[in-house]
């Protein structure tokens, strides 16, 4: 049957609209944009650093302390390392890395308030790294971005969430294990106290580099409920507390978005909803009558891993010690050790 005229220029405008299709740039399909704070943000990225040594500290018979740095989103930051004296096993020293806390005044991280010496991790950490290094474990300390001389102060002062900026660090440290010849990087480790929990949590989701873990008073409860408990301690006396006044205490966190410019739903970043994608063991020490991280966000910690099936340890201490101290500690230390030889 001949071709018709209408038939012809039917085809040749299907023809004309398929090739103006292939030239156009294709939208991908199925690919969902992260938020670079978000949990899965986090997992999206890639993480490549080198250790530099900077030079060698005071160790003492047990262990030698070295401080090293690398860069994290280009910004250098350092690491004190603890290596132990103890005889080196086949495979190398394992390797714990210690997550500090929050510090009021991050420069300070690591001055020593009693002889305003920079001795870094400072007088209220001082003994944590030295105690698991005197345990046979190589321990890395990093600063965190904007921390004693570390590059990036900028980071330490959005409020809520710089506890993602801190994991990124940590995440680029992972990278560059590599360069500390006498460790054994199959056996890695991350104790985090206090907000240093919180970045652990962060980090954990996003790099399978780690075997085990240990959370000193984590914080590890949502943005908001955190915005509420601290909005609350600093200042708030109040007996009533209502949505505005929770917009109050979010207020720091909208502003920072805003100048941040980027499309960010806070729970995204909240690693307790993502508590299904963990893959590793946990082991949690809390003392119940602290007051400054609240114990039961521990206990909300564990009830979630185990509706989970995940694998854990919680461990309560009658103490009002937010970073434990004597016994305590000896106990906690004690506890983690035996803890990851299990995954050693």
């Amino acid at each position: 049957m001949p071709m018709t005229s209408s038939i012809r220029k039917i085809l040749i405008l299907l023809a004309w609209l398929s090739f103006i299709a292939c030239t156009q740039p294709q939208e991908e399909v199925g690919q969902e944009v992260h938020s670079p704070l978000s949990i899965h943000g986090l997992q999206t990225r890639t993480y490549e650093a080198q250790l530099t040594h900077e030079k060698e500290l005071e160790g003492t018979g047990e262990w030698k302390a070295d401080l090293w740095s690398y860069h994290s989103d280009s910004l250098k930051v350092y690491a004190l390392v603890h290596t132990p004296t103890s005889p080196k096993p086949e495979k190398g020293y394992p390797i714990l890395i210690f997550g500090h806390g929050f510090h009021p005044d991050p420069p300070r991280y690591g001055v020593s308030a009693k002889t305003g010496n920079d001795w870094r991790p400072g007088d209220y950490y001082r003994g944590i790294p030295e105690a698991y290094a005197e345990e046979g474990y190589l321990t890395i300390t990093p600063d965190y971005r904007g921390h004693n001389i570390s590059e990036g102060y900028e980071f330490t002062q959005r409020s809520y969430l710089a506890s993602t900026y801190y994991a990124v660090d940590v995440l680029y440290l992972l990278s560059a294990l590599d360069a500390l010849s006498e460790a054994d990087l199959e056996s890695v480790f991350f104790m985090g106290h206090s907000m240093g929990g919180e970045v652990g949590l962060k980090m954990l989701l996003a790099t399978d580099k780690i075997k085990a873990a240990s959370l000193w008073a984590a914080v590890s409860a949502t943005t908001l409920e955190q915005a509420l408990f601290y909005g609350k301690w600093y200042g708030y006396e109040s007996e009533k507390v209502t949505d505005k006044q929770m917009q109050a205490f979010m207020q720091p966190v909208d502003s920072i978005l805003q100048v941040l410019a980027i499309s960010h739903d806070l729970s995204t970043g909240d690693p307790i909803h993502y508590l299904a994608e963990l893959s590793i063991p946990l082991i949690i020490h809390h003392a119940t009558q602290e007051r400054s991280v609240p114990y039961r966000w521990s206990e909300s910690l564990a009830a979630k891993l185990f509706a989970e099936g995940k694998s854990f340890e919680l461990y309560s201490y009658q103490s009002e010690n937010h970073l434990f101290q004597g016994e305590n500690r000896k106990k906690a230390v004690s506890r983690d050790v035996a803890f990851f030889d299990t995954f050693k």
